[in-house]
């Protein structure tokens, strides 16, 4: 199996808990945050090498594998973890502590109002475009005036940090207005990375983890009155 021949999936597994509690309280895209968490860890520390008769070589995962994986990691987690409090805790932590650190003169909160701005402005655009190069017309049938409206809707769904680049409205609006848009996900991804090598956070988080199970343990159990037990 390839999970045997790459150990790209046991990073994942091994820092799912951090990696969700990012994904969730920044918003990014999930596909965008295993590409900067994967850059963050050693090339050879990825890479398993196999001998051959020509020397070793490295196996590769097919593209957005690990993307992938860490989804179905992610939500296999956030399930388990839906009636535990800690989740909670450490999400509203990472909220308040960790996104208003300026690491680079910015707060997160910052970061998201300007990307916010210039992706409105792009998909303003790009709805008034599609609207006036695809009008409703008195000849079209309901299934044409549907499959127009869903492609118009496409351009208004909020969508995760970092996927909008991926929509086909995202290259027909005009350059200026893309790369605004790109410096901004960039922006974003630098703070992100730096989350993801924040040691502090590591502790943090080990802390938390830790208090909350303190707490469950030695929680009093529910006193539960005896019997009396009458003899005759």
């Amino acid at each position: 199996m390839i999970k045997k021949k790459n150990n790209t999936y046991k990073h994942i597994k091994d820092n799912i808990t951090k990696l969700t509690l990012i994904q969730q309280a920044t918003s990014i895209s999930p596909e965008t945050l295993t590409a900067i968490f994967l850059s963050t860890v050693e090339e050879e520390n990825l890479h398993i090498r196999k001998k051959t008769q020509e020397g070793y070589w490295n196996w590769d995962l097919a593209d957005k594998t690990a993307y992938k994986y860490f989804g179905r990691q992610s939500a296999k987690y956030r399930k388990e973890m839906q009636s535990n409090d800690s989740f909670t805790v450490m999400l509203e932590f990472i909220k308040s502590a960790s996104l208003s650190k300026g690491y680079f003169g910015h707060n997160y909160n910052e970061l998201i109002a300007h990307y916010r701005n210039e992706e409105a402005k792009l998909k303003k655009f790009s709805r008034k475009a599609f609207i006036e190069a695809h009008p409703i017309t008195p000849s079209m049938s309901p299934k044409e005036k549907a499959l127009r409206n869903q492609r118009l809707g496409k351009i208004s769904v909020e969508h995760w940090i970092g996927d909008i680049v991926h929509y086909d409205y995202f290259n027909q609006a005009p350059g200026f207005m893309m790369e605004k848009v790109k410096a901004a996900i960039d922006a974003i991804k630098l703070y992100v990375t730096n989350l993801l090598n924040d040691k502090q956070l590591d502790i943090d988080l080990m802390k938390l983890t830790t208090n909350q199970r303190l707490e469950i343990k030695l929680q009093p159990k529910p006193q539960v009155a005896k019997k009396k037990v009458i003899k005759i």
